[in-house]
Order: C-alpha cells, then sequence, then structure tokens
C-alpha cells in the first residue's frame, strides 16, 4: 500500500464512518436484519425420533443403519458473516465526479457499520485479475475502518479484471456461508459460471458501480469527432469516431450483467455519484427478501 501519513487514513475514514452512521437508519437496519439474520441454520446432532418430530427430518442414511428412525437437529446461525468483494482493477480509478472507488469506500462504510451495529462479522476480498488482498471475517470497530482505508487506498498489483478467476477462488476461500456484496463495475466477460457456483453456496448480491460519462459520451457537434481514447486497464490507446457511444462499452456490459444477474437470480443494484445509496440499497434488500 503506498505511504498515506496516518492522519489522512485516520481523516478520510472518520468522515466515512460519520456518513454512514447518518446513512443508517431503523429502516434500512431492519431491512438488512429481516434479509440475512435468523434465515441460516446449521446442522447440530443426530437423535432418536420422537412422536411430533417433522418427518422431513429424518436421517434417512442413519434411519437404515440402526433399524429404528432418527432426525437431524439444527440450531439458527446467531452470527452471519458479511464479506465484501471489491473490483480495485485501474477502471474504478475513473469518475467524472468522484471515482466509481471513493463510491466503492462509502456504500462499504453503508454496509459494513450496518452489519457492525448488527453484531456480525465483517471481511474484504480485494481483487483484479487475481486476489489482491484477504482481510478475514470478524467484528470490532478498528477492523471496519481497516476495511474502510483499504478499499480507498490499497494499490491493486495488477490493472485487468478477471471476474471469472476471483468468484471462482472466492468459493474456496470462502468456506462458511455468508452475504457477499459484489461492488465493480462489471467491464468484463465470461464468469456466469463461476458467479453462479458462488451464488449457490452463498447469498450474493451484486452492487455494479457506474459513471454517467460511459454511460453516455456525445459530440455537441453533427459531425463525428476523432480522438485518442485509452483504455485504463490494458494501456492500449485507438483512434476512435465518437458521435453517441460508450466510452468504454458500457452498454455491451450492462446488457451482459443484467442477463446473468437475472438467469441467476440475483437481486443487483446500479448506483453511481448522484445515487442516494440509503435508499437503493433499502429497495435492493426488500427485493432481496422478497425473492427468498
Amino acid at each position: 500500500m503506498v505511504d498515506i501519513p496516518i492522519s489522512e487514513i485516520v481523516a478520510q475514514t472518520k468522515h466515512l464512518e460519520i456518513k454512514a452512521r447518518k446513512m443508517v437508519n431503523s429502516s434500512l437496519q431492519s431491512d438488512y436484519k429481516s434479509s440475512f439474520r435468523g434465515r441460516g441454520m446449521e446442522f447440530d446432532e443426530v437423535r432418536s425420533y420422537i412422536h411430533g418430530d417433522n418427518v422431513r427430518d429424518i436421517d434417512w442414511n442413519v434411519t437404515a443403519r440402526m433399524n429404528e428412525p432418527f432426525v437431524k437437529t439444527f440450531t439458527e446461525e446467531r452470527e452471519l458473516l458479511t464479506y465484501f468483494i471489491v473490483d480495485i482493477s485501474s477502471s474504478e480509478d475513473f469518475g467524472s465526479v468522484k471515482s466509481k472507488r471513493h463510491i466503492m469506500a462509502e456504500i462499504t462504510a453503508l454496509l459494513g457499520f450496518t452489519a457492525f451495529f448488527a453484531n456480525d462479522k465483517t471481511g474484504l476480498i480485494l481483487v483484479s485479475d487475481q486476489i489482491e488482498k484477504i482481510i478475514p471475517p470478524t467484528r470490532n470497530y478498528s477492523h471496519m475502518l481497516r476495511i474502510i482505508r483499504d478499499v480507498f487506498y490499497y494499490q491493486s498489483l495488477s490493472p485487468l479484471t478477471n471476474l471469472d478467476v476471483v468468484f471462482r477462488k472466492a468459493n474456496h476461500l470462502i468456506k462458511k456461508k455468508a452475504v457477499i456484496f459484489v461492488l465493480s463495475d462489471f467491464f468484463d466477460s465470461s464468469y456466469e459460471h463461476a458467479l453462479g457456483t458462488l451464488a449457490k453456496k452463498h447469498e450474493v448480491i451484486p452492487i455494479v458501480v457506474r459513471d454517467p460519462l460511459e454511460q453516455s459520451f456525445s459530440s455537441p457537434f453533427s459531425l463525428p469527432i476523432i480522438t485518442e481514447l485509452e483504455d485504463m486497464e490494458t494501456g492500449e490507446s485507438k483512434l476512435s469516431s465518437i458521435t453517441k457511444k460508450s466510452l468504454t462499452d458500457e452498454d455491451f456490459f450492462a446488457t451482459q450483467y443484467k442477463k446473468i444477474f437475472r438467469k441467476l437470480a440475483l437481486e443487483h443494484a446500479e448506483v453511481d455519484a448522484s445515487t442516494d445509496y440509503v435508499k437503493t440499497i433499502d429497495k435492493l434488500l426488500r427485493r432481496h427478501t422478497a425473492r427468498r
């Protein structure tokens, strides 16, 4: 990580903390808890069947071996693990108002402190075309500040994006069922299978961070403008004719990720610098709850 004065780090994370505290109102806290807490069940033990037990809980393998009915018992998962998978490839440094990475830090602060106030553990996985850094989940104040700091400041080792690779690796890294918020602009392809595998094991909620300039860049003149554009991830430059087109093929990627999320039945949100995060995430959690 770049050597940033501690005073600057404290100042930045304090600002995000205060903003998050203001944004976390009772409705968002309530929606967060109703969406995730108390819904998961952990296996506890196998015991003899007692009259009145649900027949759906019978362990047929044990029953066959013992020649008498046995049932599985479960306990409610009291502790929720929340992970943030955050894309820190070079395209996230772009922003016409504020960088997409800055937006990701603010949303991580909002959701992170929401989880913190709900007594849940949070962890972080920073990604590009590889797993860049992992912060295992725990719950304390300094840990939450560290997560926000790293989303904001950590310097990526690679400028590229490979969501297929990072989703596959994340599936192996995260052993216990968790809620996973994926923050990225999703400027990538060929990740559907890996994302689907991850979503079968965990509750995956994509948050797409966009920028208005990427969505629509148009020439004020009737004739096209010839200009040189540079890909922020590959560093390659090419001459392009601009009338009304995307600087990053954003329309193509947007069509692709919407199709993938719909196919995998994943509720998602799209945000940019003008988005009211609380309202957007509140609606996202409500839709997620209704779909479960």
